[in-house]
């Protein structure tokens, strides 16, 4: 088997010998020329190396013989067509040359284990610290990449970056926010944040110094964390309750009857860019649009076997907007004005409304919308309680 491609990587020739076979044969073994499948009779000959078929002419000469080639097999004669092309073997070597060079660039970065932190803020990041596709895998230090990348994003429990073939990794995880426990530790008082009628009180931690049924004001003391035991002995607490009172809240929205909007004139403008191993060709002549407009740019990249060439398309949509005013009806600033009343009560700790009483104007543009409430608020707020040092 290996003899057969042996001859068949170096070529070789089947000749006929027009003369004496016996004595053109001593004559090749004496020069140390193998030859195969020898045969006599009528039409002898022989095969011989492609590479050593010229050294027969010698041996014939001295053998009184003539050599006449009737096959030719081998991978010399099958390739003889790139004699007349050379431009295929220096491509070849040209195109190996550049798959060596490529393999030692990133042509693609990906990202694993990104919840809050989006996919944009992580490349624009990268591109910092020169780990873009293109760059030299040689000339970037894995562990300094990630020291930086973790200083840029401080929520991240731990990050690495790893090569994988011409792809570079970043694995991360981001960590969860770690609860204020030495709140808990500080002595605090409980007061009142509004003025009312305590309805009810739950007291988990501290002194009360108020029942149901009294009339507090705001930033009353209700709840103390200073509790003083029968021998004059004083100490902190971090008071801790949950005080419902009735309290009158009032809720005023202002709302401007006309504004300006930006609205969409229906131009559009497309613009794309070409991307090769972080080299960016304009495939659009546009020039850049005015302040007026606005744009969206999506990237699509070439994947083959789901794997991210450094070959991608950069297509971004500007669209031109103008300021528009609008005149808002008196029901639509109704309408806004309510949404905002809603945002303010939920910034309160309102269980229950008890009675509303509403009443709108308009005065200079402005459509004033104004809300008074009867309700059930928990008022409890907690005020740290701060120690004086004397030495």
């Amino acid at each position: 088997m290996l003899d057969r491609f042996a001859r068949w990587f170096w070529g070789a020739v089947k000749f006929r010998i027009l003369g004496s076979p016996e004595r053109f044969f001593n004559h090749c073994a004496r020069n140390g020329i193998a030859l195969w499948e020898m045969e006599g009779g009528t039409e002898p000959g022989a095969w011989v190396r492609a590479g050593q078929y010229r050294q027969l002419r010698s041996c014939a000469r001295e053998a009184g013989c003539r050599l006449r080639a009737q096959e030719r097999h081998g991978l010399p004669f099958s390739a003889s067509f790139l004699r007349r092309r050379r431009g295929l073997p220096a491509g070849a070597a040209l195109g190996a040359l550049l798959l060596i060079l490529l393999s030692q660039q990133v042509w693609s970065v990906e990202f694993t284990g990104l919840q809050t932190i989006s996919e944009q803020e992580m490349r624009v990041a990268c591109q910092e610290i020169g780990l873009v596709p293109g760059a030299w895998k040689a000339s970037f230090d894995p562990v300094l990449a990630e020291q930086q990348l973790m200083l840029r994003f401080p929520g991240v429990s731990w990050l690495t970056v790893n090569t994988q073939g011409s792809t570079a990794v970043v694995a991360l995880a981001e960590g969860v926010e770690k609860p204020d426990m030495e709140a808990w530790k500080r002595p605090c008082n409980i007061r009142s944040a509004a003025a009312g009628q305590i309805l009810r009180m739950e007291v988990y931690a501290g002194q009360a110094e108020v029942a149901a049924g009294d009339a507090v004001t705001a930033g009353q003391l209700l709840v103390s964390g200073v509790t003083e035991d029968a021998w004059g002995g004083v100490t902190l607490h971090h008071a801790a309750a949950r005080i419902v009172a009735e309290t009158r809240r009032e809720f005023t929205a202002a709302v401007p009857l006309s504004r300006t909007e930006q609205v969409s004139t229906g131009r559009e403008l497309v613009r794309r860019t070409a991307g090769l191993f972080g080299l960016r060709i304009p495939l659009t002549l546009s020039g850049e649009p005015g302040a007026s407009w606005q744009g969206e740019m999506v990237r699509t990249a070439l994947r083959v076997n789901g794997v991210e060439l450094p070959v991608f398309l950069l297509t971004e949509t500007s669209r031109e907007f103008t300021e528009h005013e609008i005149l808002l009806t008196p029901q639509e600033a109704l309408d806004e004005a309510k949404r905002q009343v809603e945002t303010q009560k939920s910034a309160l700790k309102i269980e229950r409304i008890l009675s509303e009483e509403e009443s709108f104007s308009q005065q200079d543009g402005m459509f004033c919308y104004t809300v008074r409430v009867v309700c059930e608020e928990d008022i409890s707020e907690e005020t740290e309680i701060f120690l004086n040092s004397t030495n």
